[in-house]
C-alpha cells in the first residue's frame, strides 16, 4: 500500500517516511521482539517540526514500543532513528525528547513538585523547591495547590497533569504522547490539545498516539496506521476521515468470514443479565445488557469510557451496585458462576509454574486427595487434556509457562477459565498481543465455548475482533451504553467499524439516568 497523504512522497520511499530534509524524527525499519512475538517488524514514520503526527493502530500494533524505544526506555533489535538527521543517541534523547504515557510514570511516594523536579537537581544549585517558571506552570496546568501532596495521594487526572508539567518543564525539542488524556475530563483534553497545538507552531515535533479516532482527525496533521508493527499508510488531508482511519485499522482483517453465529441461531435463554448495573466510582451507570446461551457479546469504547470497567464488573473485580444475575444466581455466587481473563496475561498467569499447572491452579476437589494433598499425576493428565483440547502447542505440559509463544500462553490463561466450568466467560482484549494465526484459534475456542451452552461477554478494542468473534456488540460512550449491535447484519467488517466509530464520537445511544446522582 502507498501513502494516502503525502504527495511529495518517492514511489521508492518507504511507507510512512517524509523526504529527509522535512523529517525532525525519521525512524528507519524498526524491528522489536520480546520472545516470538513481534511487536515491530520494520517499522518505519516520520514527522516534521511544525506538525502534530497522529498514530493509529489496534492494541498490540507496537505503537507504545515505538514510543519507548524513542524515549530510550527500552533497545530496538534492529533498525535507525534519525533526530534532525543525526543518529539518535542517548545524549539527544537526555536534552531533547520528552515523552507523556497514558500511566503516568512517576514516584508515588513524592510530592506533585519533587515529582516535576526530580532527575534536573545538577541544573539546581543552591535551588531546592520550584522555581518562578516552574510554580507558573504548575499554576497554568491547575496542580499548584496539590505542589506539597504525596502523589500517590492524588487524583489521577492529577497525576497525568503532573506527568505533563515533568515534560513540559525542559522545553524538550520532542514530545512523544502515548493516550494522554486518558485520565483528563474533556475540559482537560481540550486544554491539553490547545497545548500541544502551541508547542507544534513553535516548532516542536509532537507525536500523538491515541485510540480516539475524533482527535486524531481534530488535532493532527497526519495520521500514521500502524497494524502487525508496521506503518501500512498515512492519512492526510480530504483523506484523513473519523471512516477513513477505522477502514485502514481493518484492512485485510477480515479472513474467510466470521467464526460468530448468527443472531437468529442463538436461541437459548438469557445466562447473564445486569438490570441498572452502575460502577462504584461512576464509570459507568443505569446499564441494562444481557448475554444469552450460546451467545459471545463484545463490549467496546475507548480507555476511560467505562467499558473495560463494565466487563470487569460482572466478573467481580470491579465494584458496582444493581443487579447482576448469572444462570440464575444473584449478588456473590452470581460472581462465583463467572471465570475471568485478564488484558495483561501475566495477571492471569504464575510465571513460577509449568503448563499443567497453570491449567488446574484454581481447581480444588480434581486435583487434590480428601486429605488436600495435591495429586500430581492427576494434574498432569487434566493438563494433557486441556493442552489437546484447546490446541496448545507444547511438547509436555511439565515445561514452564514461560517456554510457550505469547499466542499460546494466552490458550492457557483461557483453558485455565474455562476448566473451571463457569457459566459465563468473562475476558479482557482476549487476543491481545498475540499473532494473527493464534488469533483465529482463540476464536474458534471462544466460540466453541458459547456452543456448549455457555455466554461469553468481553471487552475489545478492535474492531476485526468483534466482527470474527461476536454475535451481538455494545458501544459504551460516557459512561451510558448503546443498544445491541447485531454484528451479522454487517456484510464485512468496515461497515461495522464505520457505525461503532459514530456510536463512540456521538454517543448515540439509549438515555440511561446518571451515573451515582452525577451529571451525566
Amino acid at each position: 500500500m502507498t501513502a494516502a497523504s503525502d504527495p511529495a512522497t518517492s514511489a521508492d520511499q518507504p511507507v510512512g517516511l517524509l523526504p529527509a530534509d522535512r523529517c525532525g524524527v525519521e525512524v528507519r525499519d524498526l524491528s522489536k521482539r520480546y520472545g516470538d512475538t513481534v511487536a515491530l517488524d520494520r517499522l518505519s514514520v516520520s514527522a516534521r517540526p511544525g506538525e502534530v503526527l497522529g498514530v493509529a493502530g489496534p492494541n498490540g500494533a507496537g505503537k507504545t514500543t515505538m514510543i519507548k524505544i524513542l524515549a530510550d526506555e527500552v533497545a530496538a533489535d534492529s533498525g535507525e532513528v534519525l533526530i534532525d538527521g543525526e543518529p539518535w543517541t542517548p545524549s539527544i534523547r537526555a536534552r531533547g525528547i520528552a515523552v507523556v504515557h497514558q500511566e503516568p510514570q512517576l514516584f508515588p511516594n513524592l510530592t506533585v513538585a519533587e515529582n516535576l523536579l526530580v532527575g534536573r537537581e545538577r541544573r539546581r544549585v543552591l535551588i531546592h523547591g520550584p522555581n518562578g517558571d516552574e510554580r507558573a506552570l504548575m499554576e497554568d496546568l491547575g496542580i499548584a495547590r496539590f505542589a506539597d501532596h504525596r502523589l500517590g495521594s492524588v487524583p489521577l487526572a492529577v497525576q497525568q497533569r503532573t506527568e505533563i508539567a515533568r515534560a513540559l518543564a525542559d522545553e524538550p525539542r520532542i514530545l512523544l504522547f502515548d493516550e494522554p488524556n486518558s485520565a483528563l475530563t474533556e475540559e482537560e483534553s481540550d486544554d491539553l490539545f490547545r497545548r500541544i497545538h502551541r508547542l507544534a507552531e513553535s516548532g516542536h515535533v509532537v507525536i500523538l498516539v491515541s485510540h480516539r479516532l475524533s482527535e486524531l482527525v481534530a488535532h493532527t496533521d497526519r495520521v500514521a496506521i500502524v497494524v502487525d508493527g508496521r506503518c501500512t499508510t498515512v492519512l492526510d488531508g480530504a483523506h484523513l476521515t473519523e471512516d477513513r482511519i477505522a477502514r485502514e485499522l481493518v484492512v485485510g482483517a477480515r479472513g474467510e468470514g466470521r467464526s460468530g453465529a448468527s443472531p437468529a441461531e442463538t436461541d437459548g435463554g438469557v445466562l447473564v443479565a445486569l438490570e441498572g448495573w452502575a460502577h462504584g466510582r461512576g464509570r459507568f451507570g443505569g446499564v441494562e445488557l444481557d448475554v444469552r446461551e450460546r451467545e459471545v457479546v463484545a463490549v467496546v469504547g475507548v480507555e476511560g469510557s467505562g467499558a473495560r470497567e463494565l466487563v470487569r464488573s460482572v466478573a467481580g473485580f470491579e465494584g458496582a451496585t444493581g443487579r447482576l444475575t448469572v444462570a440464575g444466581e444473584t449478588g456473590r455466587a452470581a460472581a462465583r458462576r463467572t471465570a475471568y481473563v485478564s488484558a495483561d496475561r501475566q495477571m492471569s498467569l504464575f510465571p513460577n509454574l509449568t503448563v499443567a499447572e497453570n491449567i488446574v491452579a484454581r481447581l480444588d476437589r480434581e486435583i487434590a486427595s480428601r486429605a488436600g494433598v495435591l495429586r500430581r499425576g492427576r494434574a498432569v493428565a487434566l493438563g494433557q487434556d486441556a493442552r489437546d483440547r484447546f490446541g496448545i502447542k507444547t511438547g509436555t505440559v511439565t515445561a514452564p509457562i514461560g517456554s510457550l509463544s505469547g499466542g499460546n500462553q494466552q490458550k492457557v490463561a483461557i483453558a485455565a477459565a474455562i476448566v473451571q466450568r463457569p457459566a459465563a466467560l468473562v475476558l479482557e482484549e482476549p487476543t491481545r498481543g498475540v499473532d494473527v494465526g493464534s488469533k483465529a484459534e482463540i476464536y474458534g475456542l471462544l466460540r466453541r465455548y458459547a456452543d456448549d451452552g455457555n455466554a461469553v461477554l468481553m471487552f475489545c478494542t478492535e474492531d476485526a475482533e468483534v466482527f470474527e468473534a461476536a454475535d451481538r456488540v455494545h458501544v459504551v460512550s460516557r459512561g451510558s451504553v448503546s443498544p445491541a449491535i447485531r454484528v451479522g447484519d454487517h456484510a464485512d467488517v468496515e461497515s461495522l467499524a464505520g457505525e461503532l466509530a459514530r456510536l463512540e464520537e456521538h454517543g448515540a445511544r439509549r438515555p440511561q439516568p446518571p451515573i451515582d446522582g452525577s451529571a451525566p
